[in-house]
């Protein structure tokens, strides 16, 4: 059966009267983490073992960047490469992988309340549940063993691991006919998959896989409630390290629909190191793909790949703003110097850009 997405995604407006609603009938103080509103979160990666990870946050009524958040009220680094950040009443909760922890962070003045790191290896991507419960996906300390772990969010612990598949990384909510199971990308880690694995996030218990392209590394719906998979492909190597294109698979971008079939799959013309990631419009009816040096825009109806790039500028990784509509662009120049985010229009246009920490890789809008 056909599962419309707009009946589960409220339009633009409906949230910024919610959020406005949300903000007035709090009596306490306003929080210095605010809703989508009034801005949005970047998430800088940092160099691998530097310790320089970092959180910027880029405030819509100034129009400015607010850099190292985290450092400036706890007077020690965030950790070592950073890779997601996800929001929880008044929490907020930032997965550091090569620290092997994530850190709970006050939304009200950005102070740490808690280390999670007892069960943990190589954390990546943190998805809230429900109130009680969270989980973070993990690639082990092989990089390659997948796992999901199960967190109390009222304790801050580990009560549970789930085997994945290898490089468990992005994950996504169900919805629909899908409440209640999560959809978990495999993207290989330094090995290789090709498997969605979807949990029953009421049980734990895995309920299913769906094979897509090689090593899937991030998920979004679209308007008719249509899962899209993009894949990085496999790199192969010769003895000097070049890549060995013979024996390499290229990115792919697969559509599956709401009976968790795959019913179309779409190649890219050449293998790429950068691989392929995939964003989309808030209410999933154009699709924004980061490949090869280059984003390209589709339509969700869309049956072949675009040709022509939408912004021809390579970037580390992409965003969302779900409040303005605009594509964010995460630009890593080195992993030892600031990196900037660029603001793009629906047209492609360049907006303007703005120097937050080192190797940005993307941006969370709390609220959303």
């Amino acid at each position: 059966m056909k599962t419309n997405l707009l009946k589960f995604v409220p339009n633009l407006f409906v949230i910024w009267l919610l959020a406005i609603a949300l903000q007035a009938c709090d009596n306490g103080p306003d929080p210095v983490i605010p809703v989508g509103t009034d801005g949005f979160y970047i998430v800088n990666e940092g160099a691998y073992n530097g310790s320089n990870a970092s959180i910027s946050f880029y405030d819509r009524n100034s129009d400015k960047v607010i850099n190292d958040l985290f450092a400036a009220k706890n007077g020690r680094p965030l950790g070592d490469q950073a890779q997601s950040i996800a929001f929880h009443e008044q929490k907020a909760y930032v997965v550091l992988q090569n620290s092997a922890k994530i850190e709970v962070i006050d939304a009200s003045d950005y102070s740490s309340l808690q280390t999670i790191s007892t069960g943990l290896e190589s954390p990546r991507y943190f998805l809230v549940i429900d109130n009680n419960k969270a989980y973070v996906t993990d690639w082990g300390l092989d990089g390659i063993t997948g796992t999901v772990k199960v967190i109390d969010l009222n304790a801050g612990t580990v009560t549970k691991t789930i085997s994945t598949g290898q490089g468990a990384n992005k994950m996504i909510k169900g919805f629909g006919n899908d409440t209640g199971v999560v959809f978990v990308a495999n993207s290989g880690g330094y090995g290789k998959d090709n498997k969605i694995t979807i949990i029953d996030s009421n049980s734990d218990a895995i309920v299913g896989t769906i094979a897509v392209g090689d090593n899937p590394n991030s998920l979004k719906f679209d308007d008719n409630g249509n899962l899209w998979v993009a894949s990085s492909g496999m790199l192969a190597y010769n003895e000097d390290f070049s890549i060995d294109e013979v024996n390499s698979t290229k990115p792919t971008l697969s559509k599956i629909n709401p009976d968790r079939t795959e019913v179309l799959r779409l190649e890219f013309p050449d293998v790429s190191y950068l691989g392929a990631t995939i964003e989309s419009s808030p209410i999933g009816d154009q699709l924004y793909i980061n490949y090869d040096g280059a984003v390209y825009k589709m339509a969700s109806s869309a049956t072949t790949l675009p040709t022509t790039p939408f912004v021809d500028k390579m970037f580390y990784g992409i965003g969302m703003d779900t409040f303005t509509q605009q594509l964010i662009g995460c630009e890593a120049p080195t992993f030892s110097s600031p990196g900037k985010i660029y603001f793009y229009d629906d047209k492609g246009t360049l907006l303007k850009s703005m120097e937050v920490g080192i190797a940005p890789n993307g941006i969370t809008v709390k609220g959303f």
